[in-house]
C-alpha cells in the first residue's frame, strides 16, 4: 500500500484508540462500583478487551508510521547507487575527483566520437570510473593521471587536439580547422 492512503487509516486509528480508551475508563468505574463478584469479573473483562483494542490499535499505528519510513528510506537509497552512498562517507572529495576526471574523459569522446559509439564510451566511462575508483591509487593519482589512464584503457588518444584560429583569421570570416592526421593502414 502506498504511504500516502495509510493517512486516513491513521487517523480511524487513532479515533478507535481514543474510543477504546473511553470504553476502558468507563469499566475500570464500572470495576470499582461493582457490587457483585460476577459484575467485577463482567466488568474486568471488558476493560481488558478495550485496553487490548487500544494496545493494538497504537501497533498498528506504528507499524504504518514504520512502514512509511522505511519506505522514504528504502526510496532515497534507490535513487542513488549504494556505492556511491558509501564512497561520500569513506572520503568526500571522491566524488569531486570522479567528476573532474569524468568531464576531461567525455571532452575526449565528444572530439572523437559520435552516436552509438559515444554512447558506449560514455557507459564504459562509467564502468572504468568506479572500477578506478575503487582502487586506492585513485586517490593518489592527479586528476591529469587519472584521466591518462582511463584515455589508454578506452582506447582514446592521450590528450584534446585543440585548434585555435590565426590572429590574422579572427576578423575574417570563420576558417576552417586543420585536418585530422590520417590514420595508418593497417599493415
Amino acid at each position: 500500500m502506498h504511504p500516502a492512503t495509510h493517512t486516513p487509516f491513521k487517523a480511524m486509528l487513532v479515533e478507535l484508540a481514543e474510543a477504546a480508551m473511553e470504553i476502558s475508563r468507563e469499566m475500570m468505574v464500572g470495576v470499582r462500583k461493582a457490587v457483585t463478584q460476577e459484575e467485577r469479573i463482567a466488568y474486568a473483562a471488558a476493560h481488558d478487551r478495550a485496553a487490548r483494542s487500544v494496545r493494538l490499535s497504537i501497533s498498528v499505528h506504528e507499524r504504518l508510521e514504520r512502514g512509511e519510513r522505511d519506505a522514504a528510506r528504502d526510496e532515497a537509497v534507490a535513487s542513488q547507487p549504494l556505492l556511491e552512498v558509501l564512497e561520500r562517507r569513506v572520503h568526500p572529495t571522491l566524488d569531486l575527483k570522479k567528476a573532474q576526471v569524468r568531464a576531461a574523459v567525455r571532452r575526449s569522446i565528444e572530439q572523437e566520437h559520435e552516436g552509438e559509439d559515444a554512447a558506449m564510451l560514455d557507459e564504459a566511462l562509467e564502468i572504468c570510473l568506479s572500477e578506478q575508483a575503487m582502487n586506492y591509487s585513485f586517490m593518489d593519482r592527479s586528476v591529469s593521471e587519472s584521466v591518462g589512464v582511463i584515455r589508454k584503457s578506452l582506447r582514446l588518444p592521450p590528450s584534446l587536439r585543440i585548434w585555435l584560429p590565426d590572429a590574422e583569421d579572427c576578423g575574417k570570416t570563420a576558417p576552417t580547422p586543420p585536418a585530422p592526421p590520417a590514420k595508418p593502414a593497417p599493415s
